[in-house]
C-alpha cells in the first residue's frame, strides 16, 4: 500500500528539483539539482516526504476498502435475490444480515409440508390455449405465494401446476402446523374470490386440492456443485403429496401428526384412510373444515 506513497514522494522530490533550476545558486549542474535539490536539506522536507507516503498508503487503504465493500454488496445482493424466491422479504433480509442462519448441509428437523395443485389440470391443458394456461398458472401462483409469505412459509418448489411449501425449514416457529393449516384455509377462501372474478370474465374456474403433513425430515442444499437449491427429504413429504393427490377441489387433508397439533384451533373431521402412491399401508387422514372462533379472554 505504501508504493503509492513513495511514488507521490518521488514526484514531490522531482518537482522541487525542477523548481530549483530557476531558484538554486549558479554553478550547480543538472545532476546536482535533481540529486541534491538543496545542499542544506531541512526536516520540513523530510516530514513532507513522509506525509506523502502516509497519504498514499491511506489512499490505497480506502481504495481497497471500497473494492471489498463493493464485492460484499454484490454477494449480499445475490444472496438476497436467492432467498427472496424462497422466503418472505423480511426473512430473506434477516438471512442476508446474519440475524437468521441457514446452514449448508443436511440437518434433522421437525417440519410441516404442504402441497397444493389444481384439480383437472390435464383436461384443462388439453382444452386451453397455452398462453391462457400460463396466465392462469401465474395468476394463481401469485395469489398462493403472497399468502404463504404472509404466514412466513418457505416456497420449496413449483411442480407444474403444483407448489410445495415448508414450515419449520429453514425457519422454525412454535406454531408451524397451525400456520400451514391457516395458510391452506386462506388460500381456499381467496380462491373463491379469485374464481368469482374469472366467472365475470367468462374464464375457467380453478380448484385446488391441498395436503399437509408434519414430522421428521432432513433439510439442506440439494443438487450438483454447479447448481444447488434448498429442499427437504423424508417420508412426510410423500405423505403430504399423497394427501394432496387424494384431496378433491376445495378440500384440505392433513395427516394424523398434524391433526394432533392443531385440533384445538381448527374444526376437523376424520375421513376414510387413503392409499397413497408408493405407500404399503393406508394413511390416516383428516379434513380441515374451518378455524375455530377464538375464545374471549
Amino acid at each position: 500500500m505504501v508504493l503509492l506513497g513513495f511514488g507521490l514522494g518521488a514526484v514531490y522530490w522531482l518537482l522541487e528539483a525542477f523548481l530549483n533550476i530557476f531558484y538554486a545558486p549558479h554553478g550547480l549542474n543538472s545532476f546536482q539539482l535533481f540529486s541534491m535539490p538543496d545542499p542544506n536539506p531541512t526536516w520540513t522536507r523530510v516530514a513532507t516526504f513522509c506525509l506523502f507516503v502516509i497519504f498514499g498508503a491511506h489512499t490505497q487503504y480506502i481504495l481497497n476498502e471500497r473494492n471489498d465493500l463493493a464485492k460484499r454488496n454484490e454477494r449480499d445482493a445475490e444472496t438476497r435475490e436467492r432467498f427472496r424466491r424462497l422466503l418472505s422479504p423480511d426473512l430473506a433480509e434477516m438471512v442476508v444480515t446474519g440475524e437468521l442462519a441457514v446452514e449448508k448441509g443436511g440437518e434433522n428437523r421437525v417440519a410441516t409440508v404442504m402441497f397444493a395443485d389444481i384439480r383437472g389440470f390435464t383436461k384443462m391443458s388439453e382444452r386451453t390455449d397455452p398462453s391462457e394456461l400460463l396466465t392462469i398458472l401465474n395468476d394463481y401462483f401469485e395469489l398462493i405465494v403472497e399468502i404463504v409469505f404472509r404466514h412466513e412459509g418457505t416456497v420449496d418448489k413449483f411442480i407444474g401446476d403444483g407448489i410445495m411449501v415448508l414450515w419449520g425449514a429453514p425457519v422454525t416457529h412454535d406454531d408451524d402446523p397451525s400456520r400451514a393449516v391457516r395458510t391452506a384455509l386462506e388460500i381456499q377462501n381467496s380462491l373463491t374470490e379469485f374464481n368469482a372474478g374469472r366467472t365475470v370474465k367468462g374464464l375457467r374456474q380453478v380448484e385446488l386440492g391441498i395436503g399437509i403433513s408434519t414430522g421428521n425430515l432432513v433439510a439442506g442444499y440439494i443438487g450438483s456443485t454447479n447448481t444447488m437449491s434448498y429442499s427437504v427429504v423424508g417420508d412426510i413429504v410423500n405423505v403430504a403429496h399423497g394427501l394432496c393427490a387424494a384431496a378433491e377441489g376445495g378440500r384440505i387433508l392433513i395427516s394424523e401428526d398434524t391433526c394432533e397439533q392443531i385440533r384445538d384451533c381448527f374444526e376437523i373431521q376424520k375421513i376414510t384412510p387413503i392409499q397413497a402412491k408408493g405407500k404399503l399401508e393406508r394413511i390416516a387422514a383428516f379434513e380441515v373444515l374451518a378455524e375455530k372462533p377464538s375464545t374471549p379472554m
